[in-house]
């Protein structure tokens, strides 16, 4: 089998050289950039690089239950949210699971990684790609060990409510299957407690919540990501589907330093994306593209016109995300992140000169 890097955030070179000159849409990392105690304690911890993290991760995930307000043994943290989604697929050993297309790459590597059989939720472009109520019947007929939701969807940005999850939530439950809710971008989401899954995890135990600090936190280079369940026994199983020392000593003292003043720092965060998230639209809808509702740090976008505007874009040293290696979208679809404001009117400024360009060829 042949592998292929199937994500955003790709800036190097061949022989691994940052490209500096890059500005990168490509990867959804909250434009404030990580926390300056953040960097500070990931400096700090590097003097105790000479012992072993703690495999547990008890002072963090300690910090994390007063965080999302929930006991510490529903917690799991690991090295990445990617990290969970292998530890869950290893800990189920699935036959079969189901993920929404189009929808975020590693569910779908994860469960071809055990052998499992791929269903997949063609979700519709008219309906702005939203889940709809016929998952329900899906998950009923072909019992997937696994179900992936993400939420808010990477990387059309909807977000699916929470009377629906709580639908899909006694779905699975009725099939006995395991409903994967990822909530890495949900923190992005004004007031993201009324659509978060973690209000059903007492009712449901087959729920898990993927959440990371890789977005929101900016910190993508550290690799930081944890699981919320409320079945025990499975937090368990996932620990010993991996290595111990998952999360090195920096990672572990990064997320609790960010966790500090961690809820001022996401809500000047979301006001911050939701403002030039809006100017962008609006400038995007100007240059006859089809721009999708996002509720996300990025937006999603089709092109009607038959010019390829990520190498348009890439003669400017920028980079956006051409979505056409993800399942069931149509050709000239693309994925921007909400960058700084200095970074976007740079964006904006690029696909201007492409629209000219395109124009003069009609």
């Amino acid at each position: 089998m042949y592998y292929e890097y199937a994500h955003g955030g790709n800036i190097y070179d061949e022989n691994g050289h940052t490209n500096e000159n890059i500005i990168d849409f490509s990867a959804n990392i909250n434009p404030l950039g990580i926390p300056d105690d953040v960097l500070t304690a990931a400096r700090n911890s590097v003097a105790y690089s000479n012992i072993y993290p703690d495999s547990n991760c008890r002072f963090l995930t300690s910090k994390l239950a007063e965080f999302e307000d929930v006991d510490k043994s529903n917690i799991l943290c690991s090295n990445g949210a990617s990290d969970i989604l292998f530890r869950l697929v290893y800990a189920v050993k699935p036959k079969k699971v189901l993920v929404a297309a189009p929808s975020f790459a590693d569910y779908e590597r994860a469960g071809n990684a055990s052998g499992a059989e791929i269903i997949y939720y063609p979700s519709k472009k008219e309906n702005n790609f939203n889940i709809e109520h016929d998952i329900i019947n899906i998950i009923l007929s072909a019992s997937p060990d696994i179900v992936f939701i993400c939420n808010p969807n990477n990387p059309t940005g909807n977000l699916t409510d929470i009377k629906m999850m709580k639908k899909i939530a006694a779905a699975c439950g009725f099939a006995d299957s395991i409903l994967l809710a990822d909530e890495c971008f949900l923190d992005f989401v004004n007031e993201s407690h009324k659509y978060s899954a973690k209000s059903l995890i007492s009712e449901h135990k087959n729920i898990v919540i993927l959440k990371a600090f890789t977005k929101i936190f900016a910190m993508p280079g550290l690799r930081l990501g944890y699981a919320i369940c409320g079945d025990k026994n499975l937090i368990d199983r996932m620990r010993f589907c991996g290595p111990d020392w998952a999360v090195s000593n920096i990672a572990q003292e990064a997320g609790i330093a960010a966790l500090k003043n961690g809820r001022e720092y996401i809500k000047k965060s979301c006001d911050y994306v939701k403002e030039q998230r809006e100017y962008m639209i609006s400038e995007l809808k100007r240059m006859d593209l089809i721009i999708y509702p996002s509720h996300a740090n990025f937006i999603f976008f089709h092109c009607p016109q038959k010019i390829d505007l990520y190498g348009e874009v890439r003669k400017n040293d920028i980079i956006i995300r051409d979505c056409s290696n993800f399942k069931n979208l149509e050709p000239g679809c693309y994925r921007t992140a909400v960058l700084t404001e200095e970074k976007n009117k740079l964006l904006i400024d690029a696909l201007n000169g492409v629209k000219i360009l395109w124009q003069n060829r009609s």
